[in-house]
């Protein structure tokens, strides 16, 4: 808290913000119910008294139950604005702004009064914007709704963790903001999403899809933000729903997000509001939903063990209620040191050795997913193939000088889901120049175009390379490599059904330790020489929704 103005008149109120809840007592629909508005607190939010001229005179922030307290001169005329920003120092700094308007701070304030005397009582709502029937006034309310879903999450966290630092935050919201690819800058979002760089991005467009009330989304993709700041995401994004089959890694970061979304709310109730007046939405149960194509690859198991390890109700399946402290834990230690990439097994992996003496529920957790026990990161010993012949082993082990043989598949779609790709586990004992071969073993297509993939496997989980040629039958990727472990994402870019035969070999020995851009500084003989690896293509960029 900063006073700018010390002693004086004071100023005291509350501010809230309209609310507007979910029904979804109609058969699979979900919709805002204007009718049953509520005022509720906005907690943690900048407030500052504002003289004549336009200038702070006095700066604070709200407590959890909305309340502030200013202080100002006697017989001044100054007016209260409330910032949409959360903020405490060198704890967090969350802000929604306009990102179709140059990334303005949202704000309410209410009139100029003169300041007598005795305290003054200023109390400001922030007001839905809704007529009756169409937004026809200004949508005050929507940043402080999304604000106040965040700092349930971020309160969820402080529980487990009071010392708990959160990184500033942006969150990008606008009337604007439509489902639609395009430009940021004119609201051409997608759908609501975290981009990775600390900025969340929220759908607005009523009557269409809107999400500032939709407090499992904001929620959700809050998740990702924790993931990427506190945890570690190694997901590759794009689409994906409960039913489907995904990659491990988007099956987990999805179904977190969804997991967190009830947690934090502790309502497992997850619903998205949508249409005509946003009445046309839908809604799913996290514990108790209806079990689509169950198993490791699937969000929507990951999404109901996470919910039942953490509540306290208990079916015959689940005997855990372990809160949320010991997933937060696992979040950011095991889950984000792990050098597998980042998955159900991971988590559960890292949760079991945390908690020993509840492994056998946590077996049986995960069990009526139809997941067998999970003994390590890897995910070794799958028996539940998803009918897939490309689904396990999950991981395949390379050698210097060996050969593993990798087939893709897309009989469950493309890019993110299972089978689309391969993951290879390489060991490096000495610093050299490496080479990886990608040669399709069976019929195949012109388009057909294997893609290798190389991580780092401390650390962030560096993307550190990728092979060379686009449009090939076959590839080639040569890096520097030092001493360590390293995995190895092998896909076909196509996403055609297609085999190949990955060898490795050296390249050459290296006397020093490569840099973190694949360039080795060679000192044999008392020289030095710089090996550059060969050309790279760009890497992908990672996705977040």
């Amino acid at each position: 808290m900063h006073q700018l103005t010390e002693g004086g008149i004071p100023i005291t109120g509350t501010i809230t913000y309209d609310r507007v809840p979910a029904d979804i007592s109609y058969g699979g629909i979900a919709k805002l119910d204007y009718t049953q508005t509520r005022k509720l607190p906005s907690k943690y939010v900048v407030v500052k008294a504002i003289d004549k001229d336009g200038k702070a005179i006095a700066e604070t922030v709200t407590d959890k139950n909305g309340r502030y307290t200013l202080h100002v001169p006697s017989d001044e005329e100054i007016k209260i604005r409330v910032y949409a920003r959360m903020y405490m120092k060198d704890l967090w700094d969350v802000s929604v702004v306009d990102n179709t308007n140059n990334k303005a701070l949202y704000v309410m304030e209410g009139a100029y009064h003169t300041s007598a005397s005795d305290p003054n009582l200023r109390n400001l709502n922030a007001a839905s914007g809704w007529t009756g029937s169409d937004y026809k006034g200004i949508r005050t309310a929507a940043p402080f709704a999304i604000l106040d879903s965040i700092a349930q999450a971020m309160d969820k966290v402080r529980e487990a963790d009071p010392q708990a630092v959160f990184p500033q935050l942006t969150v990008n919201w606008s009337p604007q903001n439509i489902a639609a690819p395009g430009d940021l800058n004119m609201g051409q979002i997608i759908t609501s999403h975290y981009d990775g760089n600390r900025q969340l991005w929220i759908l607005g467009d009523a009557n269409s899809d809107t999400d500032e009330y939709d407090d499992h989304i904001i929620v959700h993709e809050w998740g990702h933000y924790f993931e990427d700041q506190f945890s570690r995401s190694d997901s590759i994004g794009g689409p994906h729903s409960p039913g489907d089959a995904l990659d491990i890694r988007l099956a987990f970061g999805e179904g977190w997000g969804n997991a967190l979304s009830g947690i934090a709310t502790d309502d497992p109730i997850y619903f998205d509001t949508s249409g005509m007046g946003q009445s046309y939405g839908w809604y799913m149960n996290l514990e108790s939903g209806a079990q689509q194509n169950p198993g490791w690859y699937s969000e929507g198991s990951v999404q109901r063990i996470l919910y039942d390890l953490y509540d306290k109700t208990n079916e015959s399946h689940d005997k855990t209620g372990l809160g949320f402290k010991p997933i937060y834990n696992a979040m950011i230690h095991g889950e984000k040191n792990t050098p597998a990439f980042t998955s159900l097994f991971s988590f559960i992996n890292e949760l079991k050795n945390d908690n020993g003496s509840q492994a056998s529920n946590i077996d049986k957790t995960v069990a009526y997913e139809k997941i067998n026990t999970i003994k390590d990161s890897y995910g070794s010993n799958r028996t539940n193939t998803a009918n897939s012949n490309y689904s396990i082993p999950i991981y395949r082990d390379l050698s210097v000088g060996g050969t593993v043989s990798i087939c893709n598949g897309n009989n469950f779609g493309v890019y993110n889901k299972l089978g689309n790709r391969s993951f290879v586990k390489v060991k490096i004992n000495n610093p050299g120049t490496y080479e990886f071969n990608a040669y399709p073993t069976s019929t195949y297509s012109s388009a057909q175009d294997p893609d290798i993939l190389i991580y780092e496997t401390t650390g962030e989980h560096q993307n550190i390379g990728i092979s060379e040629f686009e449009g090939s039958s076959s590839d080639k990727l040569t890096i520097t490599l030092n001493p360590g472990e390293y995995l190895l994402d092998v896909y076909d870019a196509t996403f055609g059904n297609s085999c190949y035969a990955l060898s490795m070999k050296s390249s050459g020995a290296v006397f020093g330790k490569a840099d973190s851009n694949g360039t080795a500084v060679q000192m044999e003989g008392g020289g030095m020489q710089v090996i550059e690896t060969g050309t790279k293509r760009d890497i992908p960029e990672r996705h977040y929704y």
